[in-house]
């Protein structure tokens, strides 16, 4: 079974160099028995709203996970696809009632990585570890996924 990801492991990972979408895309693929290090390049590139300071990583590597369990491969897969429109809203609208946004910038405190006269300050990241963890824990329940603490 895998481990919990809490927001110390969370901000572990990321202090050794992984952003936040590998953080929730690496619990993902433990969870779902598929191969990390995969999961890991695949969501390298959503890091910090895909470095425009857009939507957060973590929800984008949410959005992922819940496309690999709830997606479809086959043209006019309707039902297939609101239920994944579901699950992909339900995800995001839990998120936002713990942390109040889905927006990277605005979760950093109005950091934007597009924007080259924005500048990070020391607590820029502080809370990352913990935007990691609550999408992990909510696509845990979700999912009726049980970790080891």
């Amino acid at each position: 079974m895998a481990k919990k990801m809490t927001e110390a492991r969370a901000k572990e990972m990321m202090g050794s160099g992984f952003h936040c979408s590998q953080v929730v895309m690496y619990h993902a693929a433990e969870m779902m028995g598929i191969d990390t290090d995969y999961a890991l390049r695949m969501s390298a590139g959503l890091g910090g709203g895909c470095y425009r300071g857009d939507t957060c990583g973590v929800i984008s590597a949410g959005a992922v996970a819940l496309g690999i369990l709830y997606g479809f491969d086959k043209p006019g897969s309707t039902e297939q696809n609101r239920m994944l429109i579901a699950k992909v809203k339900e995800f995001q609208r839990r998120f936002v009632e713990l942390n109040g946004a889905t927006l990277c910038r605005e979760l950093l405190g109005g950091y934007d990585f597009s924007d080259p006269e924005s500048k990070p300050t020391p607590t820029t990241w502080s809370n990352c570890g913990r935007y990691c963890a609550d999408a992990c824990a909510i696509l845990d329940d979700m999912l009726g996924w049980e970790c080891d603490e």
